[in-house]
């Protein structure tokens, strides 16, 4: 496999930093396990959380709360690289489709109701596409649809920012460990974000 430049690197670092970051400040999300810029496969790096429980439904607060977490990588990419990467397509994939059930099934907007939008077929394929979905709403449903989806990603990307920006010196300093380490576990994350953080014991540690 190929190595990272270093910038690639970098901006790694500071992606999972993002995701890491805002994954411990906000509510409702799981404890941050591992955050590491170590690439497999084709993921450059990867921030590892530790669920504290089976997930067998979604709470409208919890995935608003993903919803910013997802955004974090994409939002410290603005502000510590001041340029975008195709790193966050992932992210924004998923992002999507959590705001997309919110509105379409789960009856999470307040826009649209208490309403189901999408019709899957899970166990048949229609032209050849597993889970087909029809659509059996109006185009200006479905820009009322793309709206509401937009607003819900808007909305986290902008909470994610002001995080970061609330939050620069841990980023920064999460982003230099994960450089020179290239991994941190859940002892490393909480001395960094209770300001306890020293280097030199992770050295002696290695």
């Amino acid at each position: 496999s190929l190595e990272m430049d270093e910038n690639e690197k970098k901006t790694t670092a500071y992606h999972e930093s993002g995701h890491a970051i805002t994954g411990l400040i906000v509510q409702h999300s799981d404890p941050v396990e591992k955050v590491t810029i170590i690439h497999r496969g084709f993921s450059l790096g990867a921030t590892h959380f530790m669920p504290t429980k089976n997930r067998l439904s979604y709470w409208k607060k919890e995935v608003l709360d993903r919803l910013v977490v997802l955004m974090g990588g994409r939002a410290a990419e603005e502000l510590f690289v001041q340029d975008l990467s195709s790193g966050a397509q992932h992210d924004i994939s998923q992002a999507t489709k959590f705001a997309r059930s919110m509105v379409c099934e789960w009856g999470m907007s307040d826009e649209l109701g208490t309403v189901s939008y999408d019709e899957r077929n899970e166990g048949s394929q229609y032209i050849g596409i597993p889970g087909y979905q029809s659509r059996s709403y109006s185009e200006e449903t479905a820009k009322k649809i793309d709206d509401q989806v937009k607003i819900l990603i808007d909305q986290a990307h902008k909470r994610a920012v002001e995080i970061l920006e609330q939050n620069k010196d841990r980023v920064q300093l999460m982003a230099d460990m994960l450089m020179e380490f290239e991994t941190l576990d859940a002892i490393d994350i909480k001395e960094i974000m209770t300001g306890i953080w020293d280097a030199e014991k992770k050295r002696a540690r290695l």
